[in-house]
């Protein structure tokens, strides 16, 4: 209310409205003032009409800008909404990418042709993720690409992304909306193990190969990895990354969630 008041009298019609005002009460301090012996009544009504009208004036004047200010904002959000739209269109292939990967990082390769691709559950395991290493199967990343790169690089495209979105809309009439992908570029860049869990893929602890490990220890449920972290006994064990890429999936795919059913009430937004 305050910044719109501020608003207000900045501009012409407030800076109008307030010298009209001003001239108004001077006008009906000198009618109320008029000594009747030297003044005439007909020039002391003369004042206060003139005074009345310029009241009306500025009343009039308020009313006009508050309606061409109603207008303007109207217009304003149709323009930000149509900004996100825009946006949107590309987000949406994006996530459909993200989710692809997504769905092979968390399920087991022999359970992958059953499932739906697209698929948007936060309704899986840490040790779902066994094959996390293992290749995508799909044909356009080729055969030697494993699950886990390819997510990492539609997952990194759509936050940034998003980050080009929050630079350049300003979010004014979708708060919620900001908040939304802002939380998903906080925590995909807290949770960000990829330096860990990628560069696994070419080390080895003695002959074995590290993804080897991490990959069978995932899928042994007695570890109880989520357990042991909760109680403070993991600290720099090299299923740390494992355990928070689990977390980070776990939020995104809630996150993503939001951003979907937000996108699908915006688009079926009328601004009145």
């Amino acid at each position: 209310m305050v910044n719109k008041m501020k608003k207000w009298i900045k501009s012409a019609a407030g800076i109008v409205s307030i010298t009209l005002f001003v001239i108004s009460i001077i006008l009906l301090l000198v009618a109320i003032c008029l000594d009747y012996e030297n003044f005439s009544n007909n020039i002391n009504n003369t004042l206060f009409s003139l005074a009345t009208n310029l009241l009306g004036i500025i009343i009039t004047i308020s009313f006009v800008q508050h309606f061409i200010d109603r207008q303007n904002e109207k217009e304003d959000h149709r323009e930000e909404n149509l900004k996100i739209k825009r946006y949107n269109r590309f987000i949406h292939v994006l996530i459909i990418r993200y989710l692809m990967y997504f769905n092979c990082v968390i399920t087991p390769i022999e359970r992958r042709n059953e499932i739906n691709p697209l698929r948007l559950s936060s309704q899986f395991e840490f040790e779902d993720m066994c094959d996390l290493y293992k290749c995508s199967l799909y044909l356009c990343e080729g055969i030697s690409k494993s699950s886990i790169e390819s997510f990492y690089e539609i997952e990194e495209i759509l936050r940034n992304y998003m980050i080009d979105m929050i630079q350049n809309i300003d979010f004014k009439y979708n708060k919620e909306l900001e908040r939304i992908i802002m939380e998903f570029v906080k925590k995909s860049i807290e949770y960000d193990m990829r330096g860990a869990i990628l560069g696994n893929m070419t080390a080895y602890f003695g002959k074995e190969k590290m993804i080897d490990i991490a990959m069978k220890y995932i899928k042994d449920p007695s570890h109880d990895w989520l357990g042991k972290l909760q109680r403070g006994e993991l600290d720099s064990n090299m299923m740390v990354p494992y355990v928070q890429l689990y977390k980070l999936l776990k939020i995104e795919t809630e996150l993503i969630k939001k951003y979907k059913d937000y996108m699908a009430t915006l688009d079926n937004q009328i601004i009145v």
